[in-house]
């Protein structure tokens, strides 16, 4: 039996994970915390009754409770501090996009892994989408993505997509025009990518076209709930995956988050951003106090 605990209620995914997991042979949603930051005490406690579920005051309560951790609060300025204990104690855990907000924090994320031999997996779960598979196997060498919304929260589903299709680190981004959003992309095993991040909001679609040595790939995937709700079962299966030991996205999501940020830095100066000792000091730190603060929930 697996016993998952999740901290943080915010957003759709919680509700929507749940349901799944609760439906899955051998797993079990456990253990619950949340801020407060969206939802209300009546949804809280709505939600551990439907799953059977202890509620506790406190996130590292759950530690030495739980075999798996979700870390799904819509503030990503937390998720470092929720994510360490988690890590050092070596339990697989999960962290929603984005990652973090600043390089200080991915960095910190990725030593409590490593100290703690702990699995992590997360992030969008678009590139797990079954048509994101159309570009995603191919191994492209030039890579376009268009997507919409806010730059970061929104465009870590852009970034993870290309980045689990390219496969391998960035080494360069360079602002191909910082009004319209848009950003070039370079890798270490020479593919391109030129992402655009604003989007029409009224399609609110994620589209890709990879092209590889001898294929081309293309698909669009829209941000209806049917659509959305298409790549979690996909996607809880790579958690699963990571619950069981069996997997470890550390290395894909640690380089997509620093590109992310890179991507805003990048934005932000107009100026090409290349990673180095100097990228802690450079990189922008995201707030998510506005963000947070006029957020709501699909649902």
């Amino acid at each position: 039996m697996i016993d998952v605990g999740i901290l943080g209620l915010d957003t759709s995914h919680p509700e929507t994970f749940a349901a799944i997991l609760d439906d899955r042979e051998g797993v079990t949603v456990g253990a619950v915390w949340d801020g407060g930051d969206v939802r209300d005490e009546s949804y809280t406690t709505a939600f551990c009754e439907e799953y059977d579920a202890i509620r506790y005051d406190e996130p590292r309560e759950l530690i030495g409770e739980v075999d798996a951790i979700m870390i799904l609060t819509v503030d990503w300025s937390v998720h470092r501090s929720l994510a360490v204990p988690f890590l050092e104690g070596g339990i697989p855990t999960m962290i929603d996009k984005p990652l973090a907000g600043s390089v200080a924090d991915v960095d910190a994320i990725e030593a409590a892994a490593e100290r703690g031999d702990a699995p992590l997996f997360g992030g969008s779960a678009v590139p797990f989408h079954p048509d994101a598979a159309t570009v995603t196997e191919l191994t492209p060498q030039t890579v376009f993505g268009s997507g919409y919304g806010d730059p970061f929260y929104y465009g870590a589903h852009l970034i993870d997509t290309v980045r689990l299709a390219v496969d391998a680190d960035w080494t360069r981004v360079e602002p191909v025009d910082a009004a319209e959003q848009i950003i070039a992309i370079s890798f270490e095993n020479g593919a391109t990518a030129t992402v655009h991040f604003d989007g029409p909001e009224t399609e609110g679609s994620f589209s890709f076209l990879c092209v590889s040595d001898d294929e081309t790939g293309v698909t669009k995937i829209e941000s209806t709930v049917t659509e959305l709700e298409r790549m979690y079962d996909p996607f809880l299966d790579g958690f699963l995956e990571t619950a069981r030991g069996e997997r470890d996205e550390r290395d894909r999501l640690v380089d997509g988050a620093q590109l992310l940020l890179a991507v805003q830095q990048a934005f932000e100066t107009g100026e090409p951003f290349p990673p180095g000792e100097d990228a802690s000091a450079t990189a922008p730190t995201i707030d998510s106090a506005a963000f947070v603060a006029t957020y709501e929930p699909y649902y």
